[in-house]
C-alpha cells in the first residue's frame, strides 16, 4: 500500500497518495515533455485567436486600394462584420481617422497594430486582446487631436451606416456587435444622439425603396421580385417594404453607389455567386465604374483571406 506521502509525476505533487504510484526517471522526463508541448500549442492558439490580422502594412497595403481612398475602411468594416470579425472594426476606425482625418499628415507617425490595440484595449488587457468593452467607463477612445473633426465625424457615420446596412445581408447580431464595437472606440462628440432616417409616410418610403430596387436590378428588377415571390410570397413583400424601403434605399448618408459598394462587400464572404452577380451589376447601374467594382472585390477578399474564408468556386466577377 503507498505510503501517505505525496508521489511527485513528471514534476507535479499529486494530491491524493492514492491515485498514482511512483514512475520512472524515464517516464517523468516523458511526461514532462508532453505538458511542454501541449502547453506551447495552447499558448500558440491562444495568441492565434487573441492577436489582431490587421498589422500595419495590411492597414496600409487596403487604404491604397485603387479608387477607394475615401471608401475604403467602410467597405473594409463592412466585409469584417460579415467575416464575423468585429473586434477588428476599431483598429480601421483609428487607421482611417489617422490617415485619412489628419489635418497636418507629415506630423504623423505609422502605428503599427501592436500599438493601437494597447491603445484601445481595457487597462490590464493583455497585449493584443480583442475583449469588447462592456461599460461606458471601460471604453478608451480613439485620439483626435490631430484630426478634422468634420472628417470625423464623416467616417463614423459612413462606417456606422455601412455595418447597419450590412445588417440586411449578414444578419442583425453580427451588426449589433459589430456597431457596440465601433461606438466604444468612438469619442463621445462623434456618436450619433438620436434616430437619422426622418419620419416620413409609409407611402413615400415605399415608392423610394422600390425606385432603388428597380435601379439596382434595371431590366431584370420584376423577374428577380417574381422569382422570389414563387419561392414565398412574404420573401418579395419583406425584403421590398422592410429591407429595400426603409434601409438599403436611404441615402443621406451613404450614396446609392457608396450602399452598392458595401452589399458587394457583405456578400463576398458569403460565397453566395447568384446574388453577388445580380449586385456586380447592380453598381454598375448605381453609378460606379467596373475598375472601382473590382477594386471592392479585391479588397473585400484580401480581407476574406486573412479571416481564413474561402469559396467553393471562383468569386463572381464583373466580365
Amino acid at each position: 500500500m503507498p505510503d501517505s506521502k505525496s508521489h511527485v509525476c513528471g514534476g507535479f505533487a499529486c494530491c491524493h497518495p492514492y491515485l498514482w504510484t511512483p514512475i520512472s526517471a524515464n517516464q517523468q522526463i516523458r511526461v514532462k515533455y508532453y505538458i511542454n508541448t501541449c502547453y506551447r500549442k495552447v499558448v500558440q492558439l491562444l495568441t492565434e485567436q487573441t492577436m489582431t490580422l490587421l498589422t500595419g502594412s495590411i492597414l496600409a497595403l487596403l487604404r491604397s486600394t485603387p479608387l477607394l481612398a475615401s471608401s475604403w475602411y467602410y467597405i473594409a468594416a463592412a466585409t469584417l462584420s460579415a467575416c464575423n470579425r468585429p473586434e477588428e472594426i476599431p483598429v480601421i476606425f483609428r487607421y482611417a481617422i489617422e490617415h485619412d482625418a489628419a489635418q497636418y499628415p507629415s506630423s504623423l507617425h505609422t502605428i503599427s497594430a501592436q500599438e493601437t490595440w494597447s491603445r484601445l484595449s481595457p487597462p490590464g488587457s493583455p497585449s493584443g486582446s480583442t475583449a469588447s468593452f462592456g461599460s461606458e467607463d471601460e471604453s478608451l477612445f480613439v485620439e483626435c487631436s490631430n484630426a478634422d473633426p468634420d472628417r470625423v465625424r464623416i467616417i463614423a457615420r459612413k462606417t456606422r451606416e455601412a455595418l447597419l446596412k450590412a445588417a440586411a445581408l449578414v444578419g442583425l447580431p453580427k451588426s449589433i456587435n459589430s456597431l457596440i464595437q465601433l461606438r466604444n472606440a468612438t469619442p463621445h462628440e462623434f456618436r450619433e444622439d438620436g434616430v437619422m432616417r426622418p419620419e416620413i409616410p409609409m407611402e413615400e418610403e415605399v415608392h423610394r425603396g422600390t425606385e432603388f430596387w428597380n435601379r439596382v436590378y434595371g431590366k431584370v428588377s420584376r423577374r428577380v421580385l417574381s422569382q422570389m415571390s414563387t419561392a414565398y410570397p412574404d420573401l418579395a413583400h419583406y425584403t421590398l417594404q422592410h429591407v429595400y424601403s426603409p434601409l438599403l434605399s436611404y441615402t443621406d448618408v451613404l450614396s446609392v453607389k457608396e450602399t452598392s459598394f458595401v452589399i458587394i462587400a457583405c456578400l463576398i464572404p458569403q460565397d453566395v455567386n447568384p446574388q453577388l452577380k445580380g449586385h456586380l451589376k447592380g453598381g454598375l447601374n448605381n453609378g460606379a465604374t467596373k475598375e472601382e467594382i473590382m477594386s471592392v472585390r479585391d479588397l473585400s477578399m484580401r480581407i476574406c483571406r486573412l479571416c481564413g474564408i474561402s469559396w467553393k468556386d471562383e468569386v463572381a466577377k464583373l466580365s
